[in-house]
């Protein structure tokens, strides 16, 4: 059964009122899941959801990529209100990628063939599912071109600006520097070294459960 807040979330997700949130949460189903929980791709042997397509309902996670090396590529950094997996229900593989949990959180889970029956169904749906889809490309090209084209510290700084702006101009919680090194492909040191930097010259301050950005100005010239 669906914790009250994710409904909300849903809610907000597909843009949709109670009664259709509630139809949509009573197709799936909810769990909660620890840090480091591999949330796609899922066994659905168990919960018979084939674990194709997942709401994100509370916390964080990330879609990655592992090399054989050891090297790890973040193709998404996922908030809850955003889905992964196969979405559209087209049954390809994964790719070799998967979406790990960063923090303690949950999820609402369904089969491939619920959401194709919703969208069928609700075009509020489809549409919903169609902008998320859109914003996850475009997510995915700006880390691209940062990755490509910009230094540690650029991407550093244009991570930090993110979350600042997603926040109203103040990051919270702090963030792990592990988990923002893993996003921005660089060092923890590196990461941790340019964040302690940026208190020092007063472009980043700490608040109570978080860091303000003073001085936006000063951040963005940094980026390039």
């Amino acid at each position: 059964m669906a914790h009250p807040d994710d409904l909300t979330i849903l809610r907000a997700a597909f843009g949709c009122g109670e009664a259709l949130a509630a139809t949509i949460a009573g197709l799936g189903r909810a769990a909660g899941h620890t840090r480091g929980a591999v949330l796609w791709p899922r066994d659905g042997a168990a919960d018979g959801t084939g674990g194709s397509a997942s709401l994100l309902t509370l916390g964080h996670a990330a879609e990655l990529a592992y090399g054989r090396d050891g090297a790890v590529l973040v193709l998404h950094a996922l908030v809850q209100g955003e889905m992964f997996g196969d979405l559209a229900g087209s049954g390809q593989a994964d790719g070799g990628a998967r979406v790990e949990a960063l923090s303690e959180g949950r999820a609402i889970h369904f089969a491939a063939s619920v959401m194709v029956r919703l969208m069928e169904s609700y075009p509020l749906v489809a549409l919903a599912l169609a902008r998320h889809l859109s914003a996850r490309i475009a997510a995915m090209r700006q880390r691209m071109v940062e990755t490509a084209l910009l230094s540690s510290t650029g991407r550093i700084a244009a991570e930090l600006l993110r979350m600042a702006n997603a926040g109203g101009g103040t990051i919270r919680p702090v963030p792990v520097m592990t988990e923002l090194a893993l996003k921005v492909q660089a060092a923890r040191e590196t990461v941790s070294r340019t964040v302690s930097s940026l208190e020092k010259r007063g472009v980043l301050r700490r608040v109570d459960g978080g860091l303000e950005l003073a001085a936006p100005h000063r951040l963005e010239e940094l980026i390039y």
